[in-house]
C-alpha cells in the first residue's frame, strides 16, 4: 500500500533518518480508515506489521501479525489456513481485549517457550509416561512437562499439549481442557 510506504518514510524522517527499524525490534503501522477491505499483514521473520484502522486495537490481530514477524506460519486445518482456533496463529477476532489465548504447541516449541518443560521423542520410542501440565500452569523455576514433540523422519512432526482453558489461555476457542496433537509440515505450517 502506498500509504504504508508514506508512513514508513515519515517515521524514518521523524527518527532522524535512521534505517528502519532503527533501535526497535518491531514496528506496527496503524493505517487510517479508507485503505480497503483488509485486516492486517506482516512479513515473516521481520520487524514490520501493518493494521487497517481499528484492527490495530485488536489483541488477537496484534499477536497473530507479530507472530509472523517471529517467523510463525498460519495454523490451519485442511485447506483453511486459519482454521486452528486453539491458538492465535489461526483466526483473528475483532475484540479489543481478547480472546486470551496463546500459540499452539508447535508454535510454542518453535519459539523455544517453556523450554524447561520440553519432552522430545521420535517414532522409535513406543511410549512416554508422565504428567503433562498446561502452559498456564508452567513455572520456569519448577518446570514440568508442558510440550511433547514426536519427531518423524519426514519432517511432519507431532506436538502434544494440554490445552487448559485458564489464565493466559482462558480464551482458547478450540479443544479447551483437552490434550491436543498438533502436526507441522516441513513447510512450517501447522494444523
Amino acid at each position: 500500500f502506498a500509504i504504508a510506504n508514506d508512513a514508513l518514510a515519515a517515521l524514518k524522517s521523524k527518527l532522524g533518518g535512521c534505517e528502519l527499524p532503527c533501535n526497535y525490534d518491531h514496528v506496527m503501522l496503524c493505517l487510517p480508515p479508507g485503505t480497503g477491505n483488509w485486516v492486517a499483514y506482516a512479513y515473516m521473520n521481520s520487524w514490520l506489521s501493518v493494521y487497517n484502522n481499528d484492527w490495530c486495537l485488536k489483541l488477537s490481530a496484534q499477536m497473530h501479525e507479530v507472530g509472523h514477524n517471529l517467523d510463525l506460519h498460519h495454523s490451519g486445518a485442511g485447506s483453511d489456513p486459519y482454521a486452528d482456533t486453539s491458538g492465535i496463529m489461526g483466526f483473528s477476532y475483532g475484540l479489543d481485549d481478547g480472546p486470551l489465548m496463546c500459540f499452539n504447541a508447535a508454535k510454542s516449541w518453535q519459539l523455544g517457550w517453556y523450554a524447561g518443560g520440553h519432552v522430545e521423542r521420535d517414532l522409535t520410542f513406543s511410549f512416554w509416561k508422565g504428567d503433562l501440565i498446561s502452559i498456564s500452569d508452567y513455572d520456569k523455576n519448577n518446570p514440568a512437562p508442558v510440550l511433547i514433540r514426536v519427531a518423524s523422519l519426514t519432517g511432519d512432526d507431532f506436538y502434544i499439549s494440554f490445552n487448559l482453558q485458564s489464565g493466559i489461555n482462558s480464551g482458547t476457542q478450540e479443544g479447551a481442557n483437552q490434550v491436543l496433537i498438533t502436526t507441522t509440515a516441513s513447510s512450517g505450517s501447522s494444523a
